[in-house]
């Protein structure tokens, strides 16, 4: 990357951290299920928070003063996303399925252990929306922390064509910041077991949606993709 390039870099995440601040702050958000969060941390340590790719800016917003982890693509978006989370407090560890699966795996291993939440996207970085892949539930079952569903929904909004129908919330918009869970999984899992949670997951994920979406007023999304 050229001086230019970083420049350029540079501006995009200071604007972007700006606008995602402004965007957040504005929001009339209502939370539901979050009573347990402070216990489940006390308790194990850690907490794997997962939330649809197109849904956990707003929630990872919220969470932005207890110093946490989140999982961030190294695909083109990623890097500028990377930038913004980490000017509002975040660590992040750069991997997907797709691209450095083992080595985010590892790093997210060390984050949970020592003690730090961390947050997922498990139908990301590209797709299929609504499709939870089992990444959390690996390092779940490896960790023995809990799983917490999010679910985030804003009355007005701007949707882009990406394959996640990318959402931007638009300033002083009613919102949900929902919770589902949590999700136990046990520390040997065969691959039938692998399946069961990862389906226990996405189901409490969509619930989580769906109850975002019926605190704004919006109808429900469409139903979950068959994996």
């Amino acid at each position: 990357m050229t001086r230019f390039e970083r420049f350029k870099a540079f501006l995009a995440a200071w604007g972007g951290t700006w606008l995602y601040n402004a965007i957040s702050n504005s929001l009339k958000v209502e939370i539901a299920g979050d009573g347990e969060l402070e216990e489940l941390r006390q308790r194990h340590g850690a907490i794997i928070y997962v939330g649809w790719h197109s849904q956990l800016l707003v929630p990872l917003w919220h969470h932005r003063f207890q110093n946490g982890y989140a999982v961030v693509s190294e695909h083109a978006d990623g890097e500028l996303i990377a930038r913004i989370l980490q000017r509002i407090g975040y660590t992040t560890i750069r991997g997907s399925t797709t691209h450095n699966a083992r080595r985010a795996l590892v790093n997210m291993l060390r984050a949970v252990k020592a003690d730090n939440d961390i947050g997922i996207t498990p139908d990301g970085p590209l797709g299929p929306r609504y499709v939870a892949q089992p990444g959390a539930v690996y390092l779940a079952s490896r960790t023995r922390c809990p799983i917490v569903a999010m679910g985030f929904a804003t009355r007005w909004f701007i949707q882009f064509r990406s394959w996640d129908k990318f959402r931007v919330p638009l300033p002083c918009s009613p919102g949900a910041i929902t919770y589902k869970g949590p999700l136990h999984v046990p520390a040997e899992l065969s691959e039938d077991d692998v399946e069961v949670w990862r389906q226990r997951m996405q189901d409490a994920l969509m619930d989580a949606t769906r109850l975002a979406e019926s605190m704004v007023g919006l109808p429900p999304e469409p139903d979950v993709p068959q994996a």
